[in-house]
């Protein structure tokens, strides 16, 4: 089942009818309201809805917390349109151990986000609690312009009010993937593109006691954190210009 959000926060509702509609935030709420009132419940009580988006019938399945008819746990509520059904809350069941970036993808790829899409399915993983970036040490080289996990990197942080919100959904944590997208910036840039810190130095027209000092103390000016990032996008325009270079001289050789 594809997971839909709590209700009332901004999250939209990826739900289709028979034909692959999507519905709106607005009809998908009054059917919640419909289902909370039955019971006499309110938006407390509900911790998450859920769909399956079946061929022949619009599913929703809630999960509540409290005020349950105590009969049973799990109730048919008939709708006249919709197949609806809910459960009773249970922390270990539904703290989400079973979200994977996969749900992350799918999300992505529905809101029309091909950057994000990419940037999970080439180097993104989720454990259940949180997101974290599931490169290899070899393979991490997010400071390496003409590398995939630059240009992923960029995405990400980019759009991260995007990736905080559809992780709130999911209620997983994305903090330590940010804290991972933004290492020691300069022992890592001298790592991904094989420099010691007085070649940095060098490159950006800074002294090398400075560079040893930032690296050691971690603590980055914003004047040299700029000149890194200067530095970095001349390096990917350069990459682009040789790729260019590149691909005319082969067009010029195939039309002879």
């Amino acid at each position: 089942m594809t997971q839909v959000g709590k209700l009332f926060q901004q999250v939209p509702y990826f739900v289709r009818d028979v034909n692959n509609k999507y519905k709106s935030l607005h009809e998908v709420e009054e059917v919640i309201d419909e289902f909370l009132s039955n019971y006499m419940m309110n938006i407390a009580n509900l911790e998450s809805v859920s769909t399956n988006n079946r061929d022949s019938v619009s599913n929703f399945h809630f999960i509540v917390n409290g005020n349950m008819p105590k009969d049973s746990i799990y109730i048919e509520y008939q709708h006249s349109n919709y197949e609806i059904t809910f459960e009773e809350y249970k922390e270990s069941k539904t703290k989400g151990k079973n979200v994977t970036s996969l749900m992350f993808i799918d999300i992505f790829e529905q809101r029309k986000e091909p950057e994000l899409q990419k940037a999970f399915e080439d180097m993104i993983g989720c454990d259940g609690d949180k997101l974290f970036i599931s490169l290899s040490s070899e393979s991490f080289n997010i400071y390496r312009p003409d590398s995939n996990a630059y240009h992923n990197r960029l995405s990400l942080i980019e759009k991260k009010a995007i990736v905080e919100e559809v992780a709130d959904t999911f209620n997983i944590n994305c903090n330590p993937l940010y804290e991972d997208l933004n290492p020691n910036i300069i022992k890592q840039v001298c790592k991904d593109l094989g420099l010691t810190y007085k070649n940095l130095a060098k490159e950006i027209g800074y002294k090398p006691d400075t560079i040893n000092k930032s690296a050691s103390t971690g603590k980055v000016s914003e004047q040299l954190q700029r000149a890194i990032e200067m530095y970095l996008e001349n390096l990917r325009l350069r990459y682009e210009l040789d790729d260019f270079n590149t691909m005319k001289e082969t067009l010029r050789k195939i039309l002879g």
